[in-house]
């Protein structure tokens, strides 16, 4: 297969994207590294291998996903600069992600700490979130499709068998059903219907495995794994480790209910209670845990700070290195010893933190003998005058900011911290005061910052003394974020605190059609019926096919079903009869 795909490699896609090496091979498109020529920068391209790129059904899958990740915009989901449709090469332009996948992290470190799961987690929510708002169901998370970047971000990645909620509906055996299979949620190894709620059973796989190094299911073959998805119950989390929290472990055990009914109804849900104990270690994992959990049957689980959680369809521990009754009454007296020396800690701490705010800003001044004094006005004054005077500087330690400003002269004194007349007490060291002094005026050439980054240059202009103004404007040609144009113009010469304009890509304008039914219709009839709601529809687009069933020239089949939103200028795919066979 390496051959097959490395043909490309050396060479230069539309004169512009230099293709580098291969990132990866999967079952229908390969990824390569690149470099765009044109911005300077190296990017990801998802191409359609060539050995499935004849194939109706996996071109229409692979227009499935720049239709979905065209939609997205999070920093937790790999961004999409470019679809591209060049002649018969269809490609996807990609953040190039340095760095490796989840899976393969898991493969170095085997069990994550909890911490470090509770934080890739929350992530994958927030990313899990922005896209089922939009509508999109990815259909495939796994930690193979999880980026993980060097600066400790994780980036959906891969939404190759992603759908719209609208349509997600699919009738395939449990074989054929999509995604992975040892993340697959029960309803698609099943074939039935699925909503967001198969992203959020995978996302408890993960954490399952994320938490406790194994996969909660596994077998000798793929229906065996499908099967137990819906027919067993998976260890315990805390019985293979201990210590996991068990509000985290609460959080994945719904995540992963095998009735979808008894998982968290959106990601927005499942995120705040993680976020719920984040934010508190030894807190609650949210009300809304409990109150959904404790409608069902099943047992108790002790959380951190005693509360039990009711945990729907997990059995009791026993043997073979589960956890006996006996264990389970001293892992609960131990998490109410540990939440009572916690709390007991906290208050020691509370106490001695009032005590030194109390003594510093009250008690110590009326015990002791140090004198007060008023700080001065410094403003107006020149800076060498101040921290050249010998008394002053017996007095106060001072600490001078420069700052660009037209209206006062290079030297001047325009702020000061602590501001005149505030008491302090007269220390060994000096009191300590902050000046901000004038740097005067400063003249600026502008640089050309269009086709950068808008952050960038937002932050090389007000190092430069410069206020920044952003305007978004839609383009079709400039990367999203980027500058457009300028304003003034580059080469300009500008005095400090002036302002500059920088126009901003805000991407593509992106408009939807619906398709119209045109099974029945004339050849001529359907292209202009297509043509009407701006879709395309060629020659290179159309089959013919003998039919006993219909005329000949009438439109038999199409891609796309009637009323489906998709985006303007999509191709749309027909079959036409042409009568009978005359064969024999």
């Amino acid at each position: 297969m390496e051959n097959k795909v490395s043909w490309r490699l050396g060479k230069m896609l539309d004169g512009r994207y230099e293709m580098l090496s291969v990132l990866g091979i999967g079952g229908m498109a390969v990824v390569y590294k690149a470099f765009d020529h044109k911005l300077k920068r190296n990017v990801a391209i998802k191409v359609l291998r060539d050995d499935v790129a004849m194939d109706r059904q996996s071109r229409m899958g692979f227009r499935t996903e720049y239709q979905a990740v065209g939609m997205l915009s999070h920093p937790n989901i790999r961004a999409v600069y470019d679809v591209v449709a060049s002649g018969d090469t269809e490609y996807i332009v990609m953040e190039y992600v340095d760095g490796i996948n989840l899976k393969q992290y898991l493969k170095k470190k085997g069990a994550l700490s909890w911490k470090e799961a509770l934080h890739f987690s929350t992530q994958i929510a927030r990313a899990l979130s922005h896209a089922h708002s939009k509508g999109i169901i990815h259909m495939d998370i796994k930690p193979q499709n999880i980026m993980l970047p060097r600066d400790g971000t994780a980036k959906v990645a891969d939404f190759g068998i992603a759908q719209l909620e609208e349509t997600a509906d699919t009738n395939e055996s449990a074989e054929e059903a999509l995604g992975s299979i040892h993340y697959i949620s029960p309803e698609q190894a099943r074939g039935e219907a699925v909503d967001a709620r198969t992203d959020i059973y995978s996302l408890g796989v993960v954490m399952y495995e994320m938490l406790t190094g194994r996969l909660p299911f596994d077998g000798e073959s793929v229906a065996e794994v499908a099967v137990k998805h819906f027919t067993v119950v998976p260890t315990a989390p805390t019985a293979i480790d201990p210590e996991i929290p068990p509000e985290l472990e609460a959080i994945t055990l719904r995540a992963m209910q095998p009735n979808p009914d008894d998982r968290y109804p959106t990601a927005d849900e499942m995120l705040s209670d993680l976020e719920d104990f984040r934010k508190g270690q030894t807190a609650s994992i949210g009300k809304e845990v409990r109150q959904a959990l404790a409608e069902t049957d099943g047992r108790r689980t002790p959380t951190r700070d005693g509360i039990n959680v009711i945990t729907r369809n997990v059995p009791r521990i026993s043997r073979a290195g589960e956890l006996s009754k006996q264990g389970y009454v001293r892992r609960r007296a131990r998490a109410s010893r540990i939440s009572m020396l916690l709390g007991f800690g906290l208050v020691i701490l509370f106490a001695l933190f009032l005590f030194a705010f109390v003594w510093n800003y009250w008690l110590k001044g009326i015990f002791s003998d140090a004198e007060r004094m008023s700080v001065p006005s410094f403003v107006g004054e020149t800076v060498s005058g101040i921290t050249g005077d010998e008394n002053m500087a017996e007095l106060f330690d001072f600490t001078v900011v420069y700052k660009a400003d037209s209206q006062h002269p290079e030297g001047e004194i325009i702020d000061q911290s602590p501001s005149a007349g505030a008491s302090r007490m007269i220390v060994p060291e000096g009191i300590k005061v902050e000046l901000t002094v004038s740097s005067g005026v400063r003249l600026v050439t502008l640089e050309d910052y269009t086709n950068r980054s808008y952050t960038d240059a937002q932050v090389e202009l007000q190092n430069q003394g410069l206020n920044v103004e952003i305007t978004l404007e839609k383009s079709d040609s400039v990367t999203k974020n980027y500058v457009i144009a300028m304003e003034p113009a580059a080469g300009t010469s500008l005095s400090s605190g002036n302002t500059v304009t920088l126009y901003v890509s805000a991407g593509p304008t992106v408009t939807y059609t619906s398709v119209p039914n045109v099974t029945g219709l004339a050849k001529a009839d359907a292209l202009m019926e297509l043509q009407q709601r701006g879709l395309v529809c060629t020659e290179s687009e159309i089959t013919y096919v003998s039919s006993e069933e219909a005329n000949s020239g009438t439109v038999l089949w199409q891609n796309y079903s009637s009323g489906t939103s998709v985006i303007t200028g999509t191709k749309i795919y027909l079959q036409i009869g042409t009568g009978p066979s005359t064969q024999g």
